[in-house]
């Protein structure tokens, strides 16, 4: 992958009919880095330019999901740690689900119970969620680039998605395989 230059990115951004004050709302970076960035008077960090590179795609390509609120499964059925596990098992059968997040009284997401942690704990269902939920759900904000989203669901089952702290959505393996498809056509 080629790292983009000041100039090069100078150049699709007025292509794009960008002020540097604009790109600088849409990224989230200061526009007197911008333009240092674009004047190549300074080298900057990766996640920078991440940042200005993800603002730009998402203006050229509006169509692409380009971050995981873009894919997300919104309407989700939640569980509380207190909750049994006979009632997940039943959400989980009659929803045609895999995963259930497991939420705090504020939204606040605090594990996840899946097929895996279900069978993980002996298929046991006297208890509560909490005794078979997996506490260490990995949890990103939802303007995560689907690009990072893949590279962590090469090893989770799915990521727990939050805005201020609160679960606003999840992404799954089959979520992330459908929006690689839909990128691809």
């Amino acid at each position: 992958m080629e790292i983009p230059t000041g100039k090069h990115l100078k150049r699709c951004r007025k292509s794009l009919g960008l002020t540097q004050n604009e790109l600088s709302q849409l990224s989230g970076i200061a526009q007197s880095v911008i333009a240092k960035v674009e004047n190549e008077s300074v080298d900057p960090r990766s996640s920078t330019l991440k940042k200005i590179v993800d603002a730009l795609n998402r203006l050229q390509f509006p169509g692409q999901p380009h971050i995981v609120n873009d894919i997300m499964v919104e309407d989700l059925i939640t569980l509380f740690a207190d909750d049994t596990i006979e009632s997940a098992i039943d959400k989980m059968i009659g929803s045609n689900v895999s995963q259930l997040p497991v939420i705090s009284g504020s939204g606040s997401p605090i594990g996840l119970v899946s097929e895996a942690s279900l069978l993980t704990h002996g298929a046991q269902t006297m208890g509560s969620v909490r005794s078979v939920m997996q506490a260490n759900a990995v949890v990103v904000n939802y303007d995560v680039s689907i690009s990072e989203a893949r590279d962590l669901l090469t090893v989770e089952e799915a990521l727990l998605v939050t805005r201020n702290g609160r679960l606003v959505g999840l992404v799954s393996r089959i979520d992330m395989v459908r929006a690689l498809r839909d990128i691809s056509q």
